[in-house]
């Protein structure tokens, strides 16, 4: 049974097939251009149809060209989040003061801020699913920032307490300060998408494109002019549907990114840090 991941591309893409098909059968007109009304149909000289051509993949190259560039700057933020996760927890737990309950606390808080991130750019955020938070009946309107809080609410709690001294403080916050950055430039990500004027003006090149198309064809052609136009039907086509797919790279489908297996990994990561028995000097002491 096809995994449910692929459901948002395939339809799309077997959509395309579809249209493919329906510009073929439209292609097979030109095969009577010597019979009236088609035969008043003009020339279309080889040199409109380069231009054409150029103008077409231009705008698709770009097209595409953004798409991936966004779906890239998803995964380097994520990437830097497994990298500041890690890193603050490594740093918590050379913290000799701190109670080892207060660290096992922080390690479900920075587990919980990747998943409940995760949920928030996938606009499905429950606090009660995540780690350390299956008791809470809050509904915040921010998950990300409401578990932020409470890793701060830790750091002056720590302090009142003088488990930890200013400099430490500061060497704590200069990690979890990252935690919003790259929230916030995810959603930044995730709420500005390609201005759809951009991509109305690719939709209309792309149909304009495919109806000039099979006329510059058919005289050199002849038959072969129906699956030539089907597939650059479906390959034009199809590019501005990947394209549209990879632009949000939050989603939960196979070309978006892997947000579960990441948090994954910072779950495995900060729990091995966070949950094993220190050992030598504590480096921020």
């Amino acid at each position: 049974m096809p995994s449910r991941k692929y459901a948002r591309l395939t339809v799309p893409i077997v959509q395309s097939l579809w249209l493919s098909a329906g510009f073929a059968a439209y292609s097979a007109l030109t095969l009577l251009k010597p019979y009236p009304p088609f035969s008043y149909v003009p020339e279309i000289p080889l040199a409109l149809d380069a231009v054409t051509s150029f103008a077409l993949a231009l705008l698709i190259a770009f097209r595409v060209n953004r798409a991936y560039e966004r779906w890239w700057e998803g995964r380097t933020l994520w990437g830097k989040l497994v990298n500041v996760s890690r890193n603050l927890a490594i740093k918590i737990r050379e913290l000799p003061r701190v109670p080892s309950a207060d660290k096992a606390r922080m390690r479900d808080l920075i587990v919980a801020f990747c998943r409940g991130l995760k949920d928030h750019l996938r606009d499905d955020p429950e606090l009660r699913r995540l780690p350390g938070f299956g008791r809470d009946f809050e509904r915040p309107g921010h998950l990300p920032s409401y578990i932020v809080r409470h890793i701060y609410e830790k750091f002056a709690k720590w302090d009142d307490e003088q488990h930890v001294r200013a400099e430490q403080l500061w060497i704590l916050d200069s990690e979890a300060r990252w935690l919003m950055e790259i929230c916030g430039a995810c959603e930044r990500i995730k709420n500005t998408l390609m201005p759809i004027s951009w991509r109305w003006i690719t939709w209309k090149a792309i149909v304009l494109y495919l109806l000039i198309l099979p006329w510059g064809l058919v005289e050199n052609f002849g038959w072969w002019t129906i699956p030539l136009t089907m597939l650059a039907t479906y390959f034009s086509v199809t590019a501005e549907v990947v394209a549209r797919h990879v632009e949000e790279p939050f989603g939960a489908d196979e070309d978006q990114l892997d947000l579960k297996g990441l948090c994954e990994v910072i779950d495995r990561s900060v729990s091995e840090v966070l949950r094993e028995p220190g050992s030598g000097r504590a480096t921020l002491d």
